[in-house]
């Protein structure tokens, strides 16, 4: 083989190079674009902003328990961390009976249950009934943003939360107060 050939070779390799490249690219993108439409997740015009992304939170949120409310026993309070890296925070939780996220407890929700209960102590308020709900009225800084709030059984009784399985039982350590 001459020099001239062997540069013919290889331009010609060139291109057919760059052809197999750019036609294994095309079937990736095809590939890529069909394994997405057989496992993408479609969303309706009713789809709520809630729906879309929902909340992975171990602990309860107003949207859990809506303006009704939920009837819940208290089962007993623990001390966790909530929140990650410089936000977390020890807070008090709220632990209940039935199948239900765990609340966190604020000082205003905390003197809520002491005064429908009648408890003194959080020994006191185990076993006790109340009403987790959403209060749209609650302002965080300068914001109306709601959020949950306690109060006692009225005659108008909201949904029960839903039973516990028997195998449940209460935090495994108690914080008292």
């Amino acid at each position: 083989m001459n020099n001239g050939q062997e540069l013919f070779e290889s331009a010609e390799y060139a291109q057919w190079s760059q052809d197999y490249a750019a036609a294994s690219t095309a079937q990736q993108i095809d590939d890529d674009n069909q394994h997405r439409e057989e496992t993408e997740m479609k969303f309706d015009d009713n789809t709520t902003f809630d729906q879309l992304v929902p909340s992975e939170s171990k602990h309860l949120k107003k949207e859990d328990v809506g303006e009704g409310g939920l009837i819940v026993t208290i089962a007993g309070f623990t001390k966790e961390t909530v929140g990650q890296g410089a936000e977390a925070e020890e807070k008090t939780v709220l632990h209940f009976q039935e199948d239900i996220k765990a609340m966190v407890l604020n000082r205003t929700n905390s003197q809520l249950i002491q005064a429908v209960t009648g408890a003194k102590t959080s020994g006191e308020a185990r076993g006790k009934k109340i009403v987790v709900y959403n209060d749209p009225t609650i302002s965080f800084g300068d914001r109306i943003t709601g959020g949950i709030r306690v109060k006692g059984l009225e005659s108008q009784a909201p949904a029960a939360a839903p039973a516990a399985p028997a195998s449940a039982s209460a935090p495994e350590s108690d914080v008292p107060f």
